[in-house]
């Protein structure tokens, strides 16, 4: 369970919204509600867009985040290492393919463990975790 300073760390690094934000022993049920939540055993084709006939149409969990505007990446730290470079592109330019996320739209990411991250994600979230004295 998240104690109270990390849950105010996590709201008002929401707010600020400058960075995805990762957190460290939380449940994707805080979020359940407002947001859209994204396994990290993902496959990969489904976190890109895909061709209907002619259209080139974003991924079905993408079309959810106009009302929600927040998006959970659930357990990262479940995945090998190099398997989580399939998110960079998300974590880096809030895009997919040519698809821009919402403005606004925050990017959450759960793990049980920061050490089990890739390096270059890591480099581009703000952490919320065991080493912040908590």
């Amino acid at each position: 369970m998240m104690d109270h300073s990390k849950l105010e760390m996590l709201t008002t690094y929401m707010k600020a919204n400058v960075a995805p934000i990762l957190v460290e022993n939380i449940s994707k049920d805080v979020f359940v509600e407002q947001a859209v939540i994204i396994e990290a055993t993902i496959d990969k084709s489904l976190l890109n867009g895909h061709y209907e006939g002619i259209e080139y149409l974003p991924p079905e969990w993408f079309s959810k985040l106009k009302e929600k505007k927040l998006l959970v990446i659930n357990q990262l730290s479940s995945i090998p290492k190099s398997d989580q470079k399939k998110f960079i592109e998300l974590l880096k330019y809030k895009k997919i393919s040519t698809f821009e996320l919402p403005e606004n739209c925050v990017i959450v990411i759960t793990c049980e463990d920061s050490r089990m991250i890739n390096e270059e994600i890591y480099s581009l979230v703000a952490h919320i975790g065991e080493q912040n004295g908590n």
